[in-house]
């Protein structure tokens, strides 16, 4: 049975909580999952090899994804 999850538009403002986003750099407009979270109360995202604070990375996020409640993941 499906699952209806809501319609998450995509945004310029960055992350607000910690958890799973889908982000797209722009100009590049490719879509990659980063995991955010909060570190020394600053969200921060692991990018490219270090954290980076969310509000300095320029580009689009959708989310926070749900975790999935589907076949395989328990």
């Amino acid at each position: 049975m499906p699952t209806s999850q809501p319609n998450v538009e995509w945004s310029t403002e960055p992350p607000s909580k910690a958890g799973v986003y889908w982000f797209r750099r722009e100009p590049t407009f490719l879509d990659i999952m980063v995991q955010v979270r909060e570190i020394d109360g600053e969200l921060t995202v692991w990018w490219p090899n270090e954290d980076q604070p969310v509000t300095k990375l320029k580009g689009r996020w959708r989310g926070p994804i749900p975790p999935s409640s589907g076949p395989g993941s328990r």
